[in-house]
């Protein structure tokens, strides 16, 4: 063979047309979350609608007396409370077709895509429990149930469960501090496994790092199953992907007035507004925007396009802050992210405008509203104020059953959802669940809100 054979030797781009092209069969999970409180908060099997639960809230009174005397007839006082339970679904479907050409590689499709609608209602779950809000969203297309933000925003008096660090530097002061609140409350000591510890991984990186700078020792504790955890003062410390806001903030808003339908006496007004973003959680505050009124029966709408967060999801829920000077704003009420369905029965309609009409705060796209909105604002604390960029909530509660559980009808159950003659060739499929957070008791829980979690270098 000679020089020139060889350099007309056929070559691998020549032959592409026959290369064999091969696929790993091995699906990298590219999308993925912290989402312990799933699996770290206790769960009951619930067969109705509403959780019922009873509380003692005071004991026969007693004390001295004298020989042969009494005392007046005291009883015990008890008090019923209830949780209701919110649905939760996700839908999907693959084609026939699309079944058959894909098993050699990936097996089963369907069966592929309804583990992971499973996995993602989870991540629903977990988020609803971190930022769930029940007020605004119960007369809308998708009712929530209240979670930690709205339960434990209580931050002074007797019944006290929240702190605000004001975006302090974190320091494991602010975590002793959490703990003694908690246990103050608790009568008990909190100090084991029956209670947890819950934030982001940058604040759990934080602990990490003054807990070595100080030469503690910290222990691993298992939690549930495979799911082994750092401890702080004997306390798990759980990781999840929901409470930090990862550069993500509110867009730009504009506002607009109106001199009647409302209650706003004349003033300057200064808002923020902060989405909970589907999947990920709150994340930072618009920029500060004002807007003058006049009269005493003025209206404030503020406008702005939808945001997105993580992997491109969308909000859940507004939460927003108002004062009448700047940078004092302090949490006026949530809002529902949706004004409701198309006329499909299935798409949502998304919320671009918030109507201020000093009674509630009403969701608006365009002209459509809600046809019933709350009568009042929803979570109106003047003691809670917007995160600012690298500070976040850090929570600490029980996990016993007696002090805060989960109850649900179906958890994650997989619905078979058959064709349609319009779609004979869909193999659907829906999974559904049912449940809320039943925090039992609520002085028995505790947040550090706004501590700056920022790392040293």
């Amino acid at each position: 063979m000679t020089a020139g054979d060889l350099r007309e030797a056929l070559t691998a781009a020549g032959a592409a047309p026959l290369i064999n092209k091969i696929i790993d069969p091995m699906l990298l999970e590219y999308q993925r979350r912290y989402s312990p409180l799933t699996r770290a908060i206790q769960t009951r099997k619930w067969d109705s609608t509403v959780y019922y639960f009873n509380q003692r809230t005071a004991r026969a009174s007693g004390g001295f007396v004298t020989d042969g005397g009494a005392r007046p007839v005291s009883n015990s006082t008890y008090a019923q409370n209830q949780f209701t339970i919110r649905n939760m679904q996700s839908v999907g479907a693959v084609t026939g077709y699309s079944q058959a050409v894909t098993r050699q590689l990936v097996g089963d499709l369907r069966q592929q895509e309804i583990e992971g609608g499973i996995q993602g209602l989870y991540w629903d779950i977990e988020n609803a429990i971190l930022w769930g809000n029940q007020g605004s969203t119960q007369f809308g297309a998708y009712p929530q149930f209240d979670g930690l933000d709205t339960i434990a925003s209580t931050f002074s008096g007797t019944s006290q469960n929240a702190i605000d660090a004001a975006g302090a530097s974190f320091s494991l002061g602010w975590l002793d501090k959490l703990i003694d609140m908690v246990e103050q409350q608790a009568a008990m000591a909190v100090q084991d496994q029956s209670w947890m510890l819950t934030m982001s991984p940058t604040a759990a990186s934080k602990v990490q790092q003054l807990v070595v700078a100080n030469q503690r020792f910290v222990d691993k504790v298992e939690v549930a199953a495979g799911l082994n955890v750092l401890t702080y003062r004997d306390i798990p410390i759980i990781k999840t992907s929901f409470l930090s806001a990862r550069a993500f903030s509110m867009g730009t808003v504009t506002t607009a007035t109106a001199t009647t339908g409302g209650s706003l006496a004349a003033a300057t007004y200064y808002y923020q507004i902060v989405p909970v973003i589907a999947r990920q959680g709150e994340i930072l505050p618009s920029t500060e925007v004002s807007q003058a009124t006049t009269g005493a029966t003025s209206t404030v709408t503020l406008s702005f396009s939808t945001p997105s967060g993580l992997d491109g999801s969308q909000p859940n829920l507004y939460k927003v802050f108002r004062s009448t000077a700047t940078g004092t704003e302090t949490f006026l009420g949530y809002v529902d992210a949706t004004v409701g369905v198309a006329a499909d029965g299935v798409t949502p309609v998304l919320t671009t405008s918030i109507l201020d009409d000093g009674v509630t705060l009403t969701p608006k796209n365009g002209a459509t509203v809600p046809a019933v909105v709350p009568s009042t604002y929803q979570g109106t604390n003047t003691s809670m104020k917007p995160q600012a960029a690298g500070s976040e909530n850090i929570y600490l509660m029980a996990r016993d059953p007696n002090f805060i559980v989960r109850p649900y009808v179906r958890e994650l159950t997989p619905l078979d959802v058959y064709p349609t003659t319009s779609s004979p060739d869909s193999l659907p499929f829906a999974i559904a669940s049912d449940t809320c957070l039943a925090v039992r008791a609520p002085k028995y829980l505790g947040r550090i809100s706004r501590v700056s979690t920022a790392l040293s270098s």
